[in-house]
C-alpha cells in the first residue's frame, strides 16, 4: 500500500510537471515540503520507589509530504492549495496513513488598485495590536538546536511575527504629488470561533492600519485591532468585545553624521460585556516611545526607549503566547511509580510543536516565570513600566555580530499590597564567523548568548517579599568539516532560584488570588549533530540530545532524557 501511494504521488507530480513545461507561461507551479523523522528516546528517573508502572523507552517516527499547487488561472489571480500525506512508522498497509489540507487560499488584485486574499492568511499590525511574540525563546539558540525550531516554526506557520488566521485581507494605496506622499490601508477580517447556536456566538477578529507617508522623514498610522462577538448569531444575547485603539508615529532625519529616528506607538483598549453584570469593563492605555541612532555604515545602532503598559491594557492579538504550558509532551508526559505529570523542561519548549499553540487566544494564558517573569506576554505585558536601551554592532565584513538589551521596569498596580514589583532583564548575543575572518570558502561559525532577570519586592509585611532570578546561557558551534558535512554542537542551560507570588484571574482576567511560586531548578540541554546539506533547502542530519532536569527543593522530580533522532527534511 506505501509504494501505491509513493508511485501514484510521483506520477502525479510528473504528470502536473509536463502539462506546466508544454504552457507559454507559468501556470502551475508546485510547492511544500518533505520530512521524515526516526527517533529513539529514554528516560532516567531519580525516584524512591522503584518504578513499574511507566515507559523508560520510547520509539517512533513519521514521514509526511507538503505538496502544494500555485495555480495562475490569469495575471491578477493565483490559488494555492496545499495537502499533507503524514505516515506515522508502524502503521501497517496504510493504517497509518493520514491526509490532510494543510493551507489553502485565493489571493489577487481586483481593477489593478486593491490587494486581496482569502482563505488562510498570515497577520502582523503593530506590537500592541497583532503581533506574534517570540518571549519564551529570550535567547538566539545555537545552530543545532535552530534545525528544530525551524521545524516548529514550519508548522505553526510563524514567521516575521505573524499570526495564522483564515479569513479575508485587504490592502490598497494611494500616491499624491502634494503635501503627502502615500496613503495605504490594510484591513482584515477572521473567524475565531463559529456559533453552536445556543450560548457560544460567532466570535470574529479584525482590524485595519491607516498609514499616512508625509515624506520620508514622517509617517503617522492609525490601528484599530478588535475581537467581537456577532450579536443574534446564538439565543445567548450577552456579547463580548475587546477592541484595541492605537496611532503609530515615526519620523527620521540626519543628527550630525548620524541618522536619528524617534518612533513610537500609544493607544487604548475596552474589554467590555454588553449584558453580563458581574463581568467587569476594563479600560487602559499604554505608550512606548523609542529613539534611535545609527551611522551611515549601519555597523551599530543604539535604541532608547520608555515603556507604560496599565494594569488593565488588554490585547488578544498582541498578549497571545506561543507556549501552552498546560500542554503535555508528546512521550514521557507521566513519569514515576505515582504517574506522575513530567514538568516541562526547556528540551520540549526548543523541539516540541504540539506545545504551541497556531491562533490567538482570547483570554490571557498561563506563563512561566522561570522563563520570562519580566515581560512574559512581549512588548504588550501589562502593568509594566520604565526604561529600556538595545543596542547592535556588526564588524564592517559581519564577522562579528552582536545584539544588547537591558530593560529596567516596575508594577504600575500593586498585586495584593501596595508595594510594587521591580523587574531588570539583561540580554547578550554574540555570533562570530570564523570561517570568512580566516578567509574560508567553508561554514565555521560560534555563538553565545545570555539572559539575566531578577525580580524583587520588599514590603513591611512577610508575605510581600519577592526575590526570584533566572540566568539563561547558550553556547554553540557549526563547522564544516567537509564539503556540506557540518559538525554541529550546542548547549544551553535555564537556572532559576527564589520565589514569587503569581496571580490567579477568573475567566474575566480578574485577580481573585495569588499562588505561592518556589523555585530551585536547573535544567540543561546538551546536543551534537552531523548534518549533511543537499543545496540550500534540503538536509540529512543525525542529532543526540541530552536533557537534564533537576529540581533542589523536590529532588524525586529530577530527571534525564537522552534522544537520538535523524532527520531529513526539505522544501520546495
Amino acid at each position: 500500500m506505501n509504494r501505491l501511494y509513493t508511485l501514484s504521488t510521483a506520477l502525479f507530480a510528473t504528470l502536473f510537471a509536463n502539462i506546466s513545461q508544454g504552457q507559454t507561461g507559468p501556470k502551475v507551479r508546485f510547492t511544500g515540503g518533505a520530512r521524515s523523522i526516526i527517533s529513539n528516546a529514554d528516560i532516567q528517573v531519580n525516584d524512591s520507589i522503584p518504578d513499574k508502572t511507566t515507559a523508560k523507552k520510547a520509539v517512533g517516527g513519521y514521514a509526511l509530504v507538503d505538496l502544494g499547487f500555485n495555480i495562475s488561472p490569469n495575471k491578477n489571480t493565483e490559488i494555492l492549495g496545499m495537502i499533507r500525506i503524514n505516515n506515522k512508522y508502524g502503521g501497517f498497509y496504510g493504517a497509518g496513513v493520514a491526509f490532510d489540507v494543510r493551507q489553502l487560499w485565493v489571493k489577487g488584485i481586483i481593477a489593478d488598485v486593491v490587494r486581496y486574499q482569502l482563505g488562510d492568511i498570515n497577520l502582523k499590525q503593530t506590537p500592541f495590536t497583532l503581533y506574534n511574540h517570540n518571549e519564551d525563546q529570550m535567547i538566539s539558540q545555537p545552530g543545532v538546536f535552530q534545525l528544530q525550531r525551524d521545524i516548529v516554526n514550519y508548522e505553526t506557520f510563524y514567521k516575521s511575527n505573524t499570526w495564522r488566521q483564515q479569513g479575508l485581507s485587504l490592502d490598497w494605496g494611494l500616491q499624491f504629488n502634494k503635501f503627502v506622499k502615500e496613503l495605504n490601508v490594510n484591513a482584515y477580517l477572521t473567524r475565531m470561533n463559529a456559533t453552536n447556536f445556543g450560548n457560544v456566538q460567532d466570535r470574529l477578529f479584525g482590524g485595519s492600519t491607516v498609514d499616512l507617508m508625509q515624506s520620508e522623514h514622517l509617517s503617522v498610522a492609525y490601528n484599530i485591532a478588535a475581537l467581537f462577538d456577532v450579536k443574534g448569531t446564538a439565543l445567548d444575547t450577552n456579547v463580548f468585545s475587546n477592541v484595541v485603539n492605537t496611532m503609530t508615529f515615526r519620523y527620521s532625519n540626519k543628527l550630525g553624521k548620524l541618522n536619528a529616528k524617534l518612533q513610537g506607538e500609544f493607544g487604548n483598549s475596552r474589554y467590555h460585556y454588553s449584558i453580563d453584570t458581574t463581568a467587569p469593563t476594563l479600560t487602559d492605555y499604554f505608550m512606548n516611545p523609542t529613539f534611535s541612532l545609527t551611522p551611515e555604515s549601519k555597523q551599530w545602532e543604539a535604541e532608547l526607549g520608555y515603556l507604560n503598559v496599565g494594569p488593565d491594557f488588554r490585547s488578544p492579538g498582541a498578549q497571545s503566547k506561543r507556549v501552552d504550558y498546560n500542554a503535555q509532551p508528546n512521550f514521557f508526559n507521566r513519569y514515576k511509580q505515582t504517574q506522575a505529570d513530567r514538568p516541562l523542561n526547556f528540551g520540549d519548549i526548543l523541539s516540541n510543536s504540539q506545545l504551541y499553540r497556531t491562533g490567538i487566544n482570547p483570554k490571557l494564558m498561563a506563563y512561566n516565570p522561570l522563563i520570562n517573569n519580566v515581560l512574559p506576554y512581549g512588548q504588550a505585558t501589562f502593568n509594566r513600566q520604565g526604561l529600556y536601551v538595545k543596542g547592535k554592532y556588526n564588524t564592517k565584513n559581519d564577522v562579528l555580530q552582536s545584539e544588547f538589551s537591558h530593560h529596567q521596569l516596575k508594577e504600575i498596580r500593586g498585586q495584593g499590597t501596595s508595594a510594587l514589583k521591580s523587574f531588570m532583564m539583561t540580554r547578550l548575543q554574540l555570533g562570530a564567523n570564523i570561517g570568512k575572518y580566516l578567509h574560508w570558502d567553508r561554514i565555521a561559525k560560534v555563538s553565545a548568548s545570555a539572559c539575566y532577570q531578577s525580580t524583587q519586592r520588599t514590603g513591611q509585611f512577610a508575605f510581600e517579599s519577592v526575590d526570584l532570578t533566572s540566568f539563561q546561557t547558550g553556547l554553540g558551534a557549526e563547522i564544516e568539516i567537509l564539503p556540506s558535512m557540518d559538525l554541529m554542537i550546542g548547549y544551553t542551560a535555564l537556572q532559576g532560584k527564589g520565589h514569587d507570588l503569581i496571580s490567579d484571574r477568573n475567566s474575566f482576567t480578574e485577580v481573585i488570588d495569588f499562588s505561592k511560586y518556589n523555585t530551585d531548578v536547573n535544567q540543561t540541554v546538551s546536543a551534537a549533530g552531523i548534518r549533511f546539506r543537499f543545496g540550500e533547502n534540503a538536509y540529512l542530519a543525525a542529532l543526540y540530545q541530552q536533557t537534564n532536569y533537576q529540581n533542589k527543593t523536590q529532588s524525586f522530580d529530577n530527571y534525564k532524557i537522552n534522544h537520538w533522532m535523524v532527520v531529513y527534511n526539505m522544501t520546495f
